[in-house]
């Protein structure tokens, strides 16, 4: 039996081990969850085929959202021809069979390095607005000068706070100036390109954790290989590395730790979850919306607590929790030690959640400056600021509640314009900014030229694939009794943000470092209709094709007999032959007498014998 016949009869339902061994409670669990995925990505998929969020080229600067109708007869073709050239380079699957997964890792690893620092140096983008207060603050740092942390203006975009330091309204990112402030301290030197090699280096090694996660729960070569295909089309996480921010390196780190707590669950060896409790801790330290990552593994830790019985489990879901949520407070308390200042609680999620329900001139639920309107209003005090976010939040409900229309209206268009904006704003990030050089001409095609066109059209056609195959992979997975701890981790966790930026602030290239996540499931699905068998669909076509041959037989035969029947009537029907009688004088005088005599008899008291017939071919009057 040849490689490729090996991989097709390969039944897919055992894949993962021991699938008898899952309980009730993860059997329902892991349903509800799918299907919870599967309708929220579903309705992206299926809009990414009819639409797509773009940046109205007359306001591009500012971010406003504009919704264009895709071209359907172009995105069918394009389906098509993608699924027929996938096909047709399936015959070559023995060639493909032979090449060393672990030499296409590396090889995936210098692809990302190499665009990502073609990218970089040919925008050299300078840091701005958050991304420029953060930077400022860190090499300031490193050289032991904290003066950003102090109210005044002093700093980057004073004016815009009124004089209060940027991390009294968003202390929690001082955990990405720590981790930029030891690395400049290191190197000896502070610039922005230092951070977004960085980020390149790690969302590098993301790529490849993303490749073992794929082999670890798969367990099949053909869906390895075609999640590291999928990886390196994957350009926008690339194109975002200039982005001085904790987005990229966060992320890398929460996906090892997906890869180390998913290690776990299949071996139990408790040893997995220690580089698994440093990397979340870690990811949450450069990017706090990683407690999303935290999340998703508490819910698979107590499924698993109660499937295995292991109640290192749940020790372990109690430990991460308390490093995760306690290590930006430790952070910030070393800030305020050594400035000698008090940093205050800053923006809260609760005025988060009142910006993310406000209309926005960028498009519904993006950012405005609600949330530190709020927190001005209660002059600078968490407390008094929630109150007046709760009474801004009320109000939006009472208007949702009273026009459904307008809510399904404002939900819709803010999930579109988040994961439905194919580039996730990777070319933005850098073209509105300053940069540190004069642009080559490659960074300017990408920018103004027809470089720039391919991509947009790579994006939009890439993600609308990636969407469909993840939604029906997670069906698939479903259906197949596949969904698991292991096979639904990365799922919850792009869930989990799907459901929060749907809550709270939106923007499109928050989802960018989400969508490598879907990646192992799509190339799951992808697999699946590569290798799947076909017989039982060949066989309903078959029973279809004898179907309606029956019935045109059927048909032929009932044609036949018509024609038979009216042959039969013209054959035997008789020749008419008529008779013309002759009146004669005596039948004439009869004929009067009667009529005058017995008006009321009929002829037929006439003697026959009077009639003369003689017959002829055609009636006479």
């Amino acid at each position: 039996m040849t490689e490729i016949e090996m991989e097709i009869n390969q039944p897919h339902t055992q894949t993962i081990a021991d699938n008898e061994k899952q309980s009730k409670i993860e059997l329902i669990v892991s349903n509800i969850l799918c299907l919870l995925i599967f309708f929220s990505f579903g309705y992206i998929a299926i809009m990414s085929i009819f639409q797509t969020s773009v940046f109205n080229p007359e306001n591009y600067v500012n971010e406003e959202v504009i919704y264009e109708a895709d071209d359907l007869i172009l995105n069918i073709i394009f389906t098509a021809g993608f699924l027929a050239i996938v096909f047709w380079l399936r015959r070559f699957y023995d060639f493909f069979a032979k090449i060393d997964l672990r030499m296409m890792e590396i090889a995936l690893a210098i692809w990302t390095l190499i665009l990502g620092m073609i990218w970089i140096f040919s925008v050299s983008s300078v840091p701005a607005a958050d991304s420029q207060n953060i930077y400022e603050l860190a090499s300031n740092a490193a050289k032991d000068n904290y003066t950003p942390l102090y109210n005044s203006m002093n700093f980057y975009q004073a004016d815009f706070f009124g004089g209060h330091s940027y991390f009294n309204f968003y202390p929690f990112q001082l955990g990405f100036v720590l981790f930029s402030e030891m690395i400049f301290r290191v190197f000896g030197y502070s610039s922005p390109m230092l951070i977004q090699i960085f980020n390149l280096v790690f969302l590098s090694s993301a790529y490849l954790a993303l490749a073992r996660i794929t082999r670890l729960i798969f367990k099949k070569k053909s869906i390895e290989f075609i999640v590291i295909l999928l990886l390196a089309a994957c350009l926008q996480p690339i194109m975002m590395c200039t982005f001085v921010y904790g987005n990229v390196i966060g992320m890398s780190a929460g996906i090892w730790a997906s890869l180390f707590l998913i290690k776990y669950f299949k071996t139990n060896r408790w040893l997995w979850l220690v580089p698994s409790g440093l990397a979340l801790t870690f990811a949450v330290l450069i990017k706090y919306n990683s407690l999303i990552y935290l999340v998703a593994f508490v819910i698979m830790l107590i499924i698993h607590t109660i499937r295995e019985k292991k109640w290192q489990s749940i020790a372990f879901a109690l430990a991460v929790c308390v490093t995760c949520i306690g290590v930006t407070p430790l952070i910030i308390k070393n800030y305020e030690a050594r400035a000698n200042t008090k940093i205050e609680s800053g923006v809260s999620q609760t005025m988060y959640l009142d910006m993310g329900m406000q209309e926005s001139p960028m498009a519904p639920g993006w950012y405005t400056t609600t949330a530190m309107d709020d927190y001005r209003q209660g002059n600078y005090d968490a407390e008094q600021g929630n109150q007046i976010a709760g009474t801004h939040i009320s109000q939006r409900l009472n208007a949702f509640m009273t026009n459904p229309n307008y809510a399904f209206d404002f939900y819709s268009k803010k999930i579109l314009s988040q994961w439905n904006e194919p580039s996730y704003e990777c070319v933005w990030v850098s073209k509105v900014k300053s940069h540190s050089y004069e642009l080559n001409g490659f960074a300017k095609d990408v920018y103004d030229g027809s470089t720039g066109q391919l991509l947009q059209l790579h994006f939009n056609f890439y993600m609308q694939l990636v969407f469909i195959l993840f939604a029906l992979g997670i069906y698939m997975l479903f259906i197949k009794r596949m969904a698991r701890t292991e096979t639904l981790l990365l799922p919850l966790v792009v869930l989990g943000a799907f459901g929060y930026h749907v809550l709270f602030e939106a923007k499109s290239q928050y989802s960018a470092t989400y969508i490598p996540l879907l990646l192992p499931t799509a190339a799951f699905m992808m697999s699946m209709i590569l290798f799947s068998d076909y017989s039982k669909i060949k066989q309903l076509l078959k029973k279809i094709n004898r179907k309606k041959e029956k019935i045109a037989v059927e048909d032929i035969e009932a044609a036949a007999e018509e024609d038979d029947f009216q042959t039969y009537l013209t054959e035997a029907e008789p020749e008419i032959e008529y008779t013309t009688y002759e009146i004669t004088p005596e039948i004439s005088e009869s004929a009067e007498d009667l009529s005058e005599e017995t008006p009321d008899e009929t002829l037929s008291e006439i003697p026959m014998e009077t009639l003369t017939d003689t017959p002829t071919d055609t009636p006479t009057d």
